[in-house]
């Protein structure tokens, strides 16, 4: 395959010599095949001086000037690559056009922007195909001047040698405690070195956060790095999932198949394959999980797109045991994507606000960021360019922003010339720098059996109260019970705990002042035990809510009913009496009244989502069971509550 691949790519640079000229002699062709052949075997020292020769005795000979440009191209040589093509770059010499255009370009992805509207605007029109070509390049130098006349607040720093390499270094990602940061790395590549028979190939590495700092960065090992590809990584915000995408599995639907990871205590389960609605025979790639748990973003070349590569999002839902299943793949649509690339969607912790990187809006040349966000329709916005300095002629990818929101990473090869190729880099979020729609915090904690206090894998949702959607799911380490989830700055959120033969856990956090800290105040033992399902059992429903001295249930508790609907289906034995109390405020006779109304309302929610009716019942108990002093607004919010209590099992 590798010789078919050589003999192609010769065929394809000499053919047009022999069409546009005469004065090329077959010692000369026989040369110029040698170089290639070099180049091809990495031998780019040994190429060039046989390159050049050929153009000291024949100027016309364009593929060799072309060539050697590409070569120092590769060499990541700027001033030698523009240099070949000036040289050449004369109306007396063939393909004058094609030349200009390769020069404008070279001007183009150097920076230089003025000298390649200067060399776009030398085609001369009659040459249609390349003038064309140049309108485009035009087009896109014009946007860039533009965009570098309103800078954006931008102190970039290089993330130093624990998490860079010698090496390209790409795909950052961080867990919303800002505990650990994965990378992919393209081992033995070195910016401007041949990559023939080095080895080279992208491996999966971590660091940890200690003191402050990060560590050294670590390979993750054979678990799941081959010697193959793994690579375009991202690790979910609660640390419990990595995707990536790995090539030439056995078990692959394509070439290149995105995969992922559990993380259990200290180890990664083997790889496992996401399966056929997100991979297909064509590309897919960069996949984000949201955090909700809910929705996987990736980029596929697959039919039903609208550009070359699109960005897609497909449904995902957390099966009890930590595996994930995948439906409904879906194209993100015409505001996003464009005819160009799009790739590396990242979804921040807020669920509302849409990092990538493309190529085919106004930006200031290859892979630009840019950024959306959703509204309460789930509708996307108009992209917006990220801005210069941040974007370059180069590529910016991999771009994520931290669960606070005041800190961003990306990596790219055109912030600075230091001889690595691509680094990762920090910035401080200033304001106008198109920051999350909202700030999250983390919160940390361990879910325990009641009984044994032995850890248990279960499920935590965490949703707004006011805005009534969920905000972050996230599923305990079965290893060790202990988990990170994301919740909401100055927002009343719930949280509801679940787990297949046991009570859930509910209870609400109301909107505090700012807080400087980004750790959440989530439980004051960070600890939550459940209790088995057993007869005499019972549990409050923090997140129900009603309209003012009535029984009329509240939009803001479906989430919480909802997740007793889904309780009930797991655990179809069981029977329960849903429970109404109230404070002391008001006639015993009013608040028995009341309080029975209003745990019939709930009953009658869950008949209408599924549940039968002859598994449930419901009484109120008015004032006469407090469960804290009703002397304090508090205690009084406290004892107005629903309840549930097993009555059968």
């Amino acid at each position: 395959m590798k010789r078919i691949t050589i003999i192609l790519s010769l065929f394809l640079l000499i053919l047009p010599s022999h069409l546009f000229s005469q004065n090329i002699s077959k010692k000369e062709i026989k040369s110029y095949e040698t170089a290639v052949l070099l180049m091809n075997e990495g031998r780019y020292k040994e190429a060039i001086p046989i390159l050049k020769e050929l153009i000291r005795n024949n100027k016309s000979y364009i593929d060799a000037s072309w060539t050697l440009s590409d070569l120092y191209g590769k060499m990541c040589n700027d001033e030698k690559m523009i240099s070949t093509l000036a040289y050449i770059a004369k109306p007396n010499l063939p393909r004058y056009s094609n030349t200009l255009l390769r020069l404008g370009k070279a001007y183009h992805q150097t920076c230089n922007y003025e000298k390649a509207l200067e060399t776009y605007k030398m085609i001369p029109e009659k040459d249609a195909t390349f003038f064309k070509r140049a309108a485009i390049g035009i087009k896109q130098c014009e946007d860039a001047l533009e965009l570098m006349q309103h800078p954006v607040p931008f102190n970039y720093k290089n993330m130093g040698t624990n998490i860079n390499t010698e090496f390209d270094d790409y795909w950052p990602s961080i867990t919303a405690d800002e505990s650990l940061f994965s990378t992919t790395i393209m081992l033995n590549k070195k910016q401007g070195e041949s990559q023939f028979g080095k080895g080279v190939h992208e491996d999966l590495y971590l660091s940890k956060k200690a003191n402050g700092a990060w560590s050294k960065t670590q390979n993750m090992g054979q678990v799941l790095n081959t010697i193959g590809n793994e690579g375009s990584q991202s690790i979910s915000l609660d640390g419990r999932y990595m995707f990536f995408v790995e090539c030439d599995r056995s078990n692959g639907f394509g070439g290149c198949d995105i995969y992922y990871s559990i993380h259990n205590g200290d180890n990664w389960s083997p790889a496992i394959n996401a399966g056929s609605v997100v991979n297909t025979r064509h590309w897919e790639s960069t996949p984000r999980l949201s955090p909700t748990g809910d929705v996987l973003y990736f980029a596929s070349t697959r039919p039903g797109g609208i550009g070359k590569s699109d960005i897609w999002k497909c449904k995902v839902e957390v099966q009890a045991n930590g595996y994930l299943k995948f439906s409904n793949a879906e194209n993100l649509g015409s505001t996003i994507n464009t005819e160009e690339d799009e790739l590396s969607p990242f979804i921040h912790a807020d669920n509302h606000t849409l990092y990538y990187s493309s190529k085919g809006m106004k930006g200031l040349g290859g892979y630009d960021v840019f950024v959306s966000y959703k509204n309460g329709k789930g509708e996307w916005s108009a992209p917006k360019n990220m801005g210069y300095p941040i974007n370059t002629c180069k590529d910016e990818i991999g771009f994520i922003v931290n669960a606070n929101g005041d800190k961003a990473y990306f990596s790219s090869d055109g912030q600075e010339k230091n001889g690595r190729g691509r680094d990762i880099y920090e910035f401080n979020l200033e304001e106008g720098n198109y920051k999350p729609a909202k700030r999250m915090k983390y919160a940390t904690g361990k879910i325990v059996d009641a009984t044994t206090m032995k850890p248990i894998q279960a499920t935590i949702d965490v949703f707004s109260v006011e805005k009534d959607e969920m905000v972050f799911r996230s599923v305990s380490d079965k290893a060790t019970g202990d988990f990170i989830t994301c919740v909401p700055e100055n927002e009343e959120y719930g949280v509801n705990v679940s787990k297949k033969g046991y009570l859930f856990y509910s209870d609400n956090f109301a909107a505090k002042e700012k807080l400087t800290l980004k750790k959440a105040d989530f439980s004051q033992t960070d600890k939550i035990e459940l209790d088995k399902i057993e007869v005499g059992k019972k549990f409050t429903l923090r997140n129900i809510f009603f309209d003012f001295d009535k029984a009329i249930l509240k939009k803001q508790s479906n989430i919480e009913l909802d997740r007793v609907v889904q309780f009930m289906k797991e655990n179809p034995t069981v029977r329960i009496e849903l429970s109404g109390h109230t404070d002391f405020k008001g006639s015993e006779e009013y608040n028995m009244t009341l309080s029975n109304d209003r745990a019939k309302a709930a009953m009658e929610y869950l008949v209408k989502k599924g549940v039968p009716r002859n598994r449930m019942e419901y009484k109120g108990y008015g004032k006469s069971q407090p469960i804290a002093d009703n002397k304090t607004e508090k205690g009084r919010a406290l004892n107005r509550r629903t309840e549930i209590k097993i009555i059968g099992k």
